[in-house]
């Protein structure tokens, strides 16, 4: 798997646990996540509309996760894209889902979305949970499909870097960039756009088209006063990219600057040392 297709929400947290905001607004995963919107900062204490209504919420089978804690206005639109009577139930698996996909069950995240989708078709959370899990587990057409239907439901790029990064591994470099591209560099969150570009390099790289997708990367800002965790992966793709191209101390110095942000969370320190040694 490639650097850029480890499986990550942009936002890194479990999706649901927070939506001030709205569908539409900004959000910062891959790691989506990660996956927050515009950040959406989390509101707990969900409302339990509903919850002594459905036999199974008063059953005696445990679940395998509590149900996670659920923004108000997620556990409203959850209510409002219900199918009639199901909204309390719909709620409990939507929590025990998304406490699933915090625990990185992404099995039993799957087995229990697809029981939310099917209560909720046009509900954009549970169709954005259920795409991310499956991008977890390496199904790639499945996640494809399902965060399509979350930008449709909602109007938002939010998870176009992970769509895209689907499509790359469908062999679709030609989608994935097209979804790149709907990425407005004006109003997105810097995680999005920077996972996107990351995307896009990616893509072009598959093409063969190497200079292109290093002056994607080079378009970002890549000098910041701290450096975040898009700032990192920015670094380390660029590099790869950089050694790839022959142009080996730059793709030194990147290396080295990943190594030295964070040591154990890539190979960078010992690329870095192996690019020394060509010297």
């Amino acid at each position: 798997m490639s650097e850029s297709r480890k499986p990550r929400d942009p936002r890194g947290r479990p999706p649901g646990q927070g939506r001030s905001g709205g569908a539409s607004s900004g959000r910062a995963d891959r790691g989506g996540g990660q996956a927050g919107r515009g950040r959406r900062e989390p509101v707990r204490g969900g409302s339990p509309h509903g919850r002594d209504r459905d036999p199974r919420l008063n059953s005696k089978v445990d679940p395998k996760y509590p149900s996670a804690h659920l923004a108000d206005d997620v556990v409203r639109e959850l209510h409002d894209t219900a199918r009639p009577g199901k909204g309390g139930i719909l709620v409990q698996v939507f929590g025990e889902a998304a406490a699933a996909f915090a625990a990185e069950d992404f099995v039993e995240t799957v087995r229990l979305g697809e029981q939310a989708k099917h209560m909720a078709l046009r509900s954009s959370v549970a169709r954005e949970l259920l795409g991310l899990a499956y991008y977890r587990l390496a199904k790639w057409k499945e996640a494809a499909r399902e965060l399509s239907a979350f930008r449709r439901i909602s109007g938002s790029t939010d998870q176009n870097p992970v769509i895209a990064d689907s499509y790359r591994a469908m062999q679709r470099p030609d989608k994935a960039l097209e979804l790149c591209d709907e990425i407005d560099p004006r109003s997105a969150p810097p995680a999005i756009l920077y996972e996107g570009s990351i995307v896009a390099a990616g893509a072009l790289a598959d093409q063969e088209r190497l200079d292109d997708a290093i002056a994607r990367l080079e378009k970002l800002d890549l000098n910041p006063e701290v450096a975040e965790e898009h700032h990192l992966r920015a670094w380390y793709t660029l590099a790869d990219l950089l050694e790839r191209r022959g142009r080996f101390t730059q793709a030194h110095d990147l290396f080295g600057a990943v190594a030295a942000a964070d040591a154990g969370a890539t190979d960078a320190p010992e690329r870095a040392a192996r690019l020394s040694n060509r010297g």
